[in-house]
């Protein structure tokens, strides 16, 4: 009797468990996406780039932020998940920083994080005036070209 209860219970205890974790199926489809950004001319390698969704994502336990890092020749791919994923269909306010790899923090105690080469004029998304959006499949997003702007004194485009 004992050991049949014990049985059950075990059971019981992994199909709880089992369900409480996020599976394949919890995802939201993503849909490749690549595009480029350039600041003043120069690819901004090393620039963070996020989609912000526009309204809820439809099946999401939280919020998606899908983001990616400029490479070399201004290119960025996205990742909602892990690896160039992509992001969720829908209509998104990107958002850019981009680290001045040049800083280096005081001594002692915990750095923070470098300052922003632009300013942070275009790190706050109820401000952007740049907008995406990203459609079933493949993805190549319209270019983020940023000309004129006033860059971190001190700081460079390379």
């Amino acid at each position: 009797m004992f050991q049949k209860l014990a049985i059950s219970l075990a059971v019981l205890c992994l199909a709880v468990c089992s369900g409480c974790s996020e599976t394949e199926y919890d995802k939201i489809t993503t849909n490749a996406v690549t595009g480029r950004l350039t600041v003043n001319g120069v690819p901004a390698t090393g620039a963070t780039v996020r989609f912000h969704p526009e309204s809820p994502q439809t099946g999401a336990k939280y919020p998606l932020l899908p983001s990616g890092k400029v490479d070399a020749e201004g290119v960025y791919q996205l990742t909602t998940y892990e690896g160039p994923d992509g992001a969720p269909a829908g209509a998104y306010t990107v958002t850019i920083e981009w680290p001045d790899r040049n800083w280096r923090p005081p001594n002692g105690g915990m750095p923070p994080p470098p300052p922003d080469r632009l300013q942070g004029v275009y790190a706050d998304p109820k401000k952007s005036t740049i907008h995406m959006k990203v459609e079933e499949g493949a993805n190549e997003m319209a270019p983020i070209v940023l000309e004129n702007v006033k860059i971190l004194k001190g700081s460079s485009l390379n």
